[in-house]
């Protein structure tokens, strides 16, 4: 099986395990790139207003190819209608057509990630 297709199924099948479509719940796919490990993580947000936000880690692959991610993400959206947001990307293009990968809206979302994964020590 190729590398591509069985971190597919591993991201796909942990997405199934983590969307419990509870009442009032959001759902969204995080992918962070972390350009020390050189490494994109897939994580579950479970928003819930009457409890905290969770990030559920799905997986991580091993690579910095954007080639790689453009393609194993199309595998992901293909499977899921959730939503997918992009942290660690700025100024980061998709390779089949250019666009920016992270949205330059939301300048902001590094520096709440961060902020959000220390708040909680």
């Amino acid at each position: 099986m190729m590398q591509i297709e069985n971190d597919a199924k591993v991201i796909n099948e942990r997405i199934d395990a983590s969307f419990k479509r509870l009442p009032n719940t959001r759902y969204q796919i995080n992918v962070v790139f972390n350009h020390y490990s050189k490494t994109f993580n897939f994580l579950m947000n479970v928003a819930h207003p009457k409890k905290r936000s969770r990030s559920i880690p799905l997986h991580t692959v091993e690579t910095d190819d954007l080639v790689y991610l453009e393609s194993l993400i199309k595998r992901i959206q293909a499977h899921t209608q959730l939503t997918i947001t992009y942290t660690g990307f700025v100024g980061e293009k998709w390779p089949s057509d250019l666009r920016p990968i992270q949205k330059t809206s939301a300048a902001g979302d590094d520096t709440q990630y961060l902020r959000e994964k220390n708040h909680g020590n």
